[in-house]
């Protein structure tokens, strides 16, 4: 009996609504979670807010943070670990420098950091204690840290949360495909593959506008560019959102540096850059730093690919059926 009720609960349309959303949930704290265990730190991704990394670290830039041991720590000027932890005088406020000295005293580690984007030899603070260390920077992800930055608003976070409950009222309104919509679909996909134009059909227009999106955003990863206001950066102000190429020029603007390194590898790539600051001179190490274009290109293909071999299927499927059809035709 329970069993029965159980199985027509399941073919009820809004419980299964409800279970994927339920699912999806389910997937998305479990990757936070497994991703905090996995770099040991509660902290493992983190926008940047202020300026004081540019031009390694610029706002709006997602920051990938492992959590580790002081003594695991690199300290130097130039090709130090970046690292994040807790403001001596605002636990809650985290902050983002170069780690350019460390010392073991009686009373433990102390960790002295500066900004790259702070001129000088001196400290952008004095030492901390590394029992305020979160972890240290191991990449970087463009762009999508606004996200998180524009949330930090209380007027963006409400439409943030007003427009998540539509979706999901939405998405409840239009649950999934009953068997008869299921027809209908199948109906609707043949109706698409019909000619439009010659030898053009619908899902080939739909192919090419895919296409065609995916290589403008390919381009724009490696050469665009613009800025917009963040009211989530400390302070706010507005940020630029580079490119590949672009953000080597960007940092090649400052005055410090005298020569830019791009050096790219599988979905990442890292800016390096040659600069004289006081009395260190040398090349200053970048981030690794997420690769749109590479990600994008790889996008490309595996929907080209898919939707050959789609093509391929189907008109496998379609000779066969007409040889199984010849027999008939010829009587």
């Amino acid at each position: 009996m329970a069993v029965a009720a159980f199985k027509k609960l399941w073919k009820n349309e809004y419980f299964q609504t409800a279970v994927t959303i339920l699912l999806i949930l389910s997937i998305v704290f479990g990757l936070w979670y497994g991703v905090q265990f996995a770099l040991n730190t509660e902290h493992p991704a983190l926008a940047v807010a202020s300026t004081s990394m540019l031009p390694t670290l610029k706002v709006g830039d997602l920051i990938i943070v492992q959590g580790v041991p002081p003594d695991q720590i690199h300290a130097n000027y130039l090709d130090g670990d970046i690292v994040v932890f807790r403001n001596k005088s605002n636990p809650e406020e985290l902050i983002v420098h170069r780690a350019v000295r460390i010392e073991n005293t009686s009373s433990g580690y102390v960790i002295y950091t500066k900004g790259d984007n702070v001129p000088g030899e001196r400290d952008q603070f004095s030492p901390w204690p590394a029992s305020l260390l979160v972890g240290k920077v191991l990449g970087k992800i463009p762009w999508i840290g606004n996200l998180a930055l524009l949330m930090q608003s209380k007027a963006n976070m409400y439409m943030f949360i007003i427009v998540i409950i539509v979706l999901i009222v939405l998405f409840l309104m239009f649950p999934f495909e009953s068997e008869k919509e299921e027809k209908q679909s199948e109906k609707t996909e043949k109706w698409k593959e019909k000619k439009l134009i010659g030898k053009i059909s619908f899902n080939m227009i739909y192919l090419l506008i895919v296409n065609i999106l995916i290589v403008s955003f390919i381009a724009f990863s490696l050469w665009g560019a613009f800025a917009f206001w963040q009211p989530g950066a400390n302070p706010a102000q507005n940020v630029p959102i580079h490119g590949m190429y672009p953000d080597v020029e960007f940092h090649g603007s400052f005055s410090n540096v005298h020569e830019v390194y791009l050096i790219s590898s599988f979905l990442t790539y890292t800016i390096n850059a040659n600069v004289s600051d006081g009395s260190h001179e040398g090349v200053r190490l970048g981030v690794p730093t997420f690769s749109w274009a590479q990600a994008a290109i790889i996008l490309l293909i595996v929907v080209d690919v898919w939707e050959l071999l789609k093509f391929l299927r189907l008109k496998k499927k379609a000779e066969t059926a007409i040889e199984i059809q010849k027999p008939i035709l010829t009587e």
